[in-house]
């Protein structure tokens, strides 16, 4: 299986409170990233994703946890989508609560 350059499973070595990004995963022009932009950067690197929201998929004490202000979510380990060939692209939080973002080349 061939990976497009730079955007390739690497290890994923999460910070104290469970978040990490891909080295080369999207980054946005301004402050706000649109889903155009996101959307542009994945056809670029004929990528596909998919999304897990901690509310979701994470065990219930670690959804307690958040809900009480902890900001601690390593327990969390997020399912992967269905189908082979998919690795973490983000973990990080939004507006609407933690997200991993999982990544594939697009076949």
């Amino acid at each position: 299986m061939t990976y497009p350059e730079h955007i390739r499973p690497v290890t994923v070595t999460r910070d104290r409170n469970g978040f990490w990004t891909h080295p080369h995963y999207f980054q946005s022009a301004s402050d706000e990233a649109t889903r155009a932009e996101f959307g542009d950067w994945m056809h670029r690197h004929n990528l596909t994703c998919a999304t897990r929201w901690m509310e979701n998929d994470a065990p219930p004490h670690v959804i307690a946890a958040w809900e009480k202000g902890s900001t601690c979510i390593s327990d969390w380990q997020p399912s992967a989508p269905a189908g082979e060939g998919w690795f973490i692209g983000s973990i990080h939080d939004t507006e609407d609560g933690p997200v991993c973002i999982w990544l594939r080349e697009v076949k």
